[in-house]
């Protein structure tokens, strides 16, 4: 049985994941063999940061091709130089954010790299990378899980060249294609539900939370061997249960799943949708013209009943763009009232112009600078108009076009102001 814990788990499944996209670990022949007992940045020195050098340099990824940090010239100290390597090398090997920070997640992965091609042993994860202590994986078990990928991955190249699907030794590779994708997005769902825990220890519920990370992630590795089985839909089934353990880690620090925002943009777009057919009943009594706004606001409904069924679906994405989408039509429905739609899209428009004008007086300021002439206060007026122009969309949302007009005014009576500086 396999053992990890917290993001060491994600990254060993990255690294097995890499091998299914076909993608190669260079050769470390000669790379240097290191051991971290400590996070390494920018600023630290030492025997470990120049071992971590050697090991760059070796590895493809050098710091500098001559002079302090070239092979055979690595200083110990971890600068810039060092940074943008280790950044090189978590970007190649698909860590992220590839931010030259070597921390618990770079450590597991490079002791992966360095005993995968070995048979028994241990291999040790630092502390940092395990909850209470370190943790062991038998290197053996990982290097069989690995040649196993890659010989379903020769199969599946066997019956793609054959121009044949099949089933148990392997499956259509559009398939394999999709399940990986779908590896990806839960291990990305993994990664944020692990930082929205962690960023909320002191929460009551918090041991609770890591347990259903911990079943999440072998959720994912048994979702793993279900794929090396060629089994798609134990494979899909537990990539399906970790996502949920980490929607419910979540939920128990108090954090905002996808299905917790969708469920709550659907209910405020419902309350807007309910408002709108208040303000269209009211025009038509006043007697305005409302037949395109009850049209528009029609559409709305019926993509708000799309979105509700995306929920249910558990399609979260979906159900949050059709939600958007209804939201956008509310609006389109409410400056559609009478003569207000055509005032609102003239204020649209303007609005739209003068965030070009924006945007020119910034290219003119920035050519300015560059030149080396005094702006004056031309910056500070410009961020000025920025934020009137925020108000005026702001307004125009709210349907107060008078006050949209007024901000509209007080932006171009800035743009102009700030171009007159120089």
């Amino acid at each position: 049985m396999i053992h990890v814990q917290k993001s060491f788990g994600v990254a060993v499944v990255a690294a097995a994941l890499m091998l299914m996209a076909g993608v190669l670990f260079a050769p470390r022949a000669e790379a240097a063999t290191c051991t971290f007992a400590r996070d390494l940045q920018q600023g630290m020195t030492g025997e470990d940061v120049k071992c971590l050098q050697q090991f760059l340099n070796s590895s493809g990824f050098q710091i500098a091709a001559s002079g302090a940090g070239s092979p055979g010239s690595e200083t110990g100290e971890f600068k810039a130089l060092t940074v943008a390597a280790v950044a090189r090398w978590q970007a190649a090997k698909g860590l992220s954010p590839a931010s030259g920070y070597f921390g618990p997640k770079s450590r597991a992965l490079y002791q992966v790299l360095q005993n995968g091609g070995t048979t028994g042993g241990t291999v040790t994860v630092p502390p940092a990378a395990c909850s209470g202590g370190s943790c062991s994986m038998p290197s053996g078990s990982m290097q069989a899980l690995l040649t196993k990928i890659a010989d379903l991955e020769r199969k599946l190249a066997d019956a793609k060249a054959n121009n044949s699907g099949g089933s148990g030794d392997g499956y259509e590779d559009s398939e394999a294609s999709d399940v990986r994708d779908h590896f990806s997005d839960t291990l990305d769902l993994l990664e944020d539900a692990e930082e929205e825990v962690d960023d909320n220890f002191d929460a009551d519920d918090f041991d609770e939370a890591e347990d259903r990370l911990e079943d999440a992630r072998k959720d994912i590795m048994d979702a793993l061997r279900a794929y090396i089985d060629g089994d798609l839909s134990d494979t899909e089934d537990y990539l399906d249960d970790a996502e949920d353990n980490a929607d419910e880690a979540v939920e128990l620090v108090g954090g905002d799943t996808d299905e917790s925002e969708a469920e709550d943009l659907i209910d405020e777009v419902e309350d807007r949708i309910d408002y709108a057919e208040d303000e269209i009943d009211q025009a038509d009594e006043d007697g305005e013209a409302t037949s395109e706004a009850e049209d528009l606001l029609d559409e709305a409904k019926d993509l708000i009943d799309e979105a509700q069924v995306a929920l249910d679906d558990e399609d979260y994405d979906e159900a949050i763009d059709l939600a958007e989408e209804a939201d956008d039509t509310v609006d389109d429905a409410l400056d559609a009232i009478g003569d207000n739609g055509s005032d609102s899209d003239d204020l649209e428009d303007r609005l739209d112009e003068l965030h070009d004008d924006l945007d020119d007086a910034w290219d003119d300021v920035e050519n300015a600078l560059d030149d080396d002439e005094d702006v004056g206060d031309a910056e500070d007026l410009l961020d000025e108009a920025a934020d009137a122009l925020d108000d005026a969309e702001d307004a125009l949302d709210d349907g107060d076009e008078d006050d949209a007009e007024d901000y509209l005014d007080d932006a171009e009576s800035l743009i102009d102001e700030a171009l007159d500086e120089f």
